[in-house]
């Protein structure tokens, strides 16, 4: 038997059926472990530069987290 590309009862569902008890969330605990992670990286400096070598104009610049909102992006 061929396989029709157009049409969509010719695939399998195999993929498309959650698995009998797969809980999909973490833990509260893990996500706000994460979070917090996440949180704490923000304000750290990605390299371990001295405050001399840079203008602190340009460190404050770099140092701003600025949210990405879909929305406003377009």
């Amino acid at each position: 038997m061929s396989v029709d590309p157009t049409d969509p009862e010719t695939f399998d569902d195999a993929y498309e059926e959650e698995p009998e008890g797969a809980e999909l969330e973490a833990p509260e605990a893990d996500a706000a472990e994460q979070q917090a992670d996440l949180l704490r990286q923000r304000s750290e400096p990605m390299t371990g530069r001295g405050s001399d070598e840079v203008d602190p104009a340009d460190a404050a610049e770099q140092a701003r987290v600025v949210e990405v909102n879909e929305d406003e992006y377009r």
